[in-house]
């Protein structure tokens, strides 16, 4: 990006969990998917197929679970910012004056956030008005409060609002929703780990009696057996859907 003849230095680091992980965690957990399935059906061409069909609903799960860790991140490392910022306001700071600071400190408090608030004062070291500087930051990083915070720079500084108040208020807003996802995310973690234990327990119980009373098990490997193991396959695939969806929880902006 050229601005005035000059280029400012592109600080944009690929915060997110990367594509390679990402599909390395989604084949293990399909392998995983595989090993169950063949504990059940002990055929590897079943076997095989079912976890063809699951590999990709397990990578965009995998991807949607980074998303949410990475947002999460990043909104608990801008409440910090927020109050950095309130407090260099108070003590007579510029909003220019309190972007280099965060980009001149080295806490790790906000380790994600400061390579772009060492761009942010790049930008203002080049007559970019603050307010215009959080909106590029805004662009760069989708997450939604600080869109909110941007856009509330743009509409505000120009009618003279008070920064100090402003930043106070929405630092205060997130904060107390960071709060409030966090004891939703604790109150469903324990029905949430219960299922998932649930939905493992008879594929652990079938290896058991696999290795050690394989001749129990021979009716279910012939004939009806198969329609049975069918449905009981769909069912536990069925818990597994409908657990995930109802710890599902989407917050309104």
């Amino acid at each position: 990006m050229k601005t005035a003849g000059r280029r400012v230095p592109d600080q944009r680091k690929n915060y997110k969990i990367q594509p390679a992980l990402v599909w390395g965690i989604a084949l293990l957990l399909d392998a995983a998917v595989f090993a169950c399935f063949y504990i059940l059906f002990q055929n590897v061409s079943v076997c095989a197929a079912a976890a063809a069909c699951l590999l990709v609903p397990i990578k965009l799960k995998v991807r949607k679970e980074a998303e949410l860790r990475y947002e999460k991140k990043i909104r608990t490392e801008f409440v910090s910012c927020l109050v950095m910022i309130s407090g260099s306001l108070s003590a007579g700071l510029r909003l220019e004056q309190c972007v280099n600071e965060l980009a001149s400190g080295d806490s790790r408090e906000f380790r994600h956030l400061r390579p772009e608030f060492i761009r942010m004062s790049k930008l203002i070291q080049l007559n970019w008005p603050a307010e215009r500087a959080f909106s590029e930051l805004a662009a760069r990083i989708p997450v939604g409060e600080i869109r909110l915070f941007s856009q509330a720079l743009n509409y505000g500084i120009p009618t003279g609002v008070n920064l100090i108040e402003l930043v106070r208020s929405f630092s205060s807003g997130v904060r107390i929703r960071n709060d409030v996802e966090a004891e939703i995310t604790r109150t469903l973690n324990l029905p949430k780990y219960n299922n998932r234990i649930i939905m493992c327990t008879p594929f652990v119980m079938l290896a058991i009696m696999r290795f050690t009373a394989a001749d129990y098990l021979k009716p279910l490997d012939s004939g009806i057996g198969w329609i049975v193991k069918l449905a009981a396959a769909g069912a536990i695939l069925a818990a597994v859907i409908l657990g995930e969806l109802l710890g599902d929880i989407n917050y309104a902006e």
